[in-house]
């Protein structure tokens, strides 16, 4: 008689890939001649702004610029702050290991290495410094599960394995507008916010996004030294085209603002134009389940089974909410003048949280604007950390973070000698983490049994609570339904059944 073998081929999480690249920078910024000349440097920002993230068979591709934003005072009356950009272009691409990972957009983030700024003329400025691009993605792996066995006297237990699949994902580059009101000579020295999305409803082959754009101006008026913000709200929807996406499956959206401009109004009185360039993130998950034989044997003949692990993601914690943070510390000169305060995060990351518990954190470099006593700017930096209260089981090389931060409020404040930064992120998508499940990989018989007719046909088994019946018909060569037979067992399924307390079992030989 031949073992009969029935198989699955199912999509498991293989693991997570990723790389380091380093963007170098070295430009020069020409400050026009409409602009002040630069008296002195106050602070240098590199950031990142992708514009094409994708991920087809074994190569990512990915495009955009570094933006290289400098802050400088004039040299005119009141050493005024002014601002000047400079956008410097990369396109990489890098071919993956062989194997086959999860299509579209991949995972992104990064941090600067270093960053040497230096007015090399009052009209020129000499930038240096490198970026380092962290590029990850999901690999996947083909597995031929055991679903079934039959013939040869074989008994299985059965597992679920359960789970979720990404079924779609996609970026999009999109543009807002709206009015804004300027009282009239004033100068805005940047302009940045969030988006924080409101509902995501999933059709078949899209998906619909509702949310807002948070927006901050941060402006000085005429001849003025001081600093404000003014805010704006832009409601917006959006449609995304997901191939694969149906009804029923789980999204996650977040976005972020890429650049904003400000256009002068052409009629007296009317209102500026504002146009955002922001980009969308969104990605559906299904959940999946699979059965695969856990374990075998044979009540004829000798059993070898080989197992191995097999893994799942699975969603672990939905994200929407709001995290405050505080940072406080003593100002580096007591009788500087705080004018303002911005906020840069690095990527949320997952890290181990002791007592095998991981948590979601990142870090974060306030960025504190002050003035001397005789008008000149200093930036005085101050870095943090920040992380959810909740914590979850596992170590985090098992866990995925589908998430966007960002920093939807900043606020500063000064207290005697020391300053305080109050900020709030919106934090936003999946926390996943992949589960193993053990499951037969192949089974081989050996040689009969002797013949059961000259031995015992009933054994005792003093079982201890917790055991399963399963692995104790195994040790005998026993029928599981014979055991639960015997032993008046007759709830669910017997090959998952456990003893709930300390007993006496009755083990009778498979005929």
């Amino acid at each position: 008689m031949e073992l009969k073998v029935f198989n699955n081929t199912i999509t498991a999480y293989g693991g997570r890939w990723e790389t380091r690249l380093e963007l170098p920078v070295e430009t020069e910024i020409l400050i026009p001649d409409y602009l002040p000349a630069v008296f002195k440097i106050v602070k240098c920002l590199i950031e990142p702004v992708v514009m094409h993230n994708d991920l087809v068979g074994a190569r990512w591709q990915g495009d955009g610029y570094l933006r290289c934003t400098v802050f400088y005072q004039s040299d005119e009356s009141g050493a005024r702050l002014w601002r000047t950009e400079q956008k410097f272009q990369f396109e990489k691409s890098v071919e993956l290991p062989a194997g086959r990972y999860a299509a579209g957009p991949a995972r992104l983030w990064g941090e600067v290495e270093y960053c040497n700024c230096r007015a090399v003329s009052e009209h020129r400025i000499d930038v240096r410094g490198a970026y380092t691009l962290c590029v990850s993605a999901i690999q996947l792996e083909e597995r031929d599960l055991l679903c079934s066995l039959a013939d040869c006297g074989v008994e299985q237990r059965d597992c679920t394995l359960s789970g979720v699949e990404m079924s779609a994902v996609a970026e999009k580059t999109c543009t807002a507008e709206s009015d804004f009101a300027l009282t009239g000579g004033e100068t805005i020295l940047d302009i940045g916010g969030v988006f924080t999305p409101q509902s995501c409803t999933v059709q078949t082959g899209q998906v619909n996004c509702q949310g807002t754009l948070h927006l901050e101006a941060v402006w000085r008026g005429e001849g003025e030294e001081t600093l404000s913000v003014r805010n704006k709200e832009i409601p917006v929807r959006q449609t995304l085209d997901l191939d694969g996406a149906a009804e029923g499956d789980m999204t996650a959206c977040w976005g972020e603002v890429l650049v904003a401009t400000l256009t002068a109004a052409d009629a007296p009185g009317a209102e500026a134009l504002l146009t955002v360039t922001w980009k969308l993130h969104a990605e559906t998950w299904r959940a999946v389940e699979h059965t695969a034989v856990a374990d075998a044997y044979s009540t004829l003949c000798a059993t070898e089974t080989t197992t191995a692990p097999c893994k799942l993601l699975q969603t672990r914690a939905e994200l929407d909410l709001s995290l405050p943070i505080s940072v406080e510390d003593d100002l580096p000169d007591p009788t500087v003048t705080v004018r303002g305060c911005f906020v840069t995060l690095g990527s949320p990351q997952i890290q181990d949280d002791g007592k095998d518990r991981v948590c979601l954190g990142g870090k974060g470099i306030a960025h504190i604007l002050c003035a001397d006593e005789r008008g000149e700017m200093s930036c005085y930096d101050k870095a943090f950390n920040w992380r959810l209260p909740d914590s979850w089981p596992g170590t985090a090389g098992d866990w995925l973070a589908h998430v966007g931060v960002h920093a939807a409020r900043v606020a500063s404040s000064r207290s005697g000698d020391r300053v305080r930064i109050d900020a709030e992120l919106a934090v936003h998508g999946l926390l996943l983490s992949a589960e193993r499940y053990d499951v037969v990989q192949a089974v081989e018989l050996g040689e009969e049994f002797p013949d059961k007719a000259d031995g015992p046909a009933l054994y005792l088994y003093y079982a201890r609570e917790g055991e399963r019946l399963f692995d104790i018909a195994k040790r005998y060569h026993a029928r599981v339904k014979d055991l639960a037979a015997a032993n008046d067992i007759r709830d669910g399924d017997a090959a998952r059944q456990t003893t709930t307390q300390a007993a006496c079992l009755l083990i009778p030989a498979a005929l």
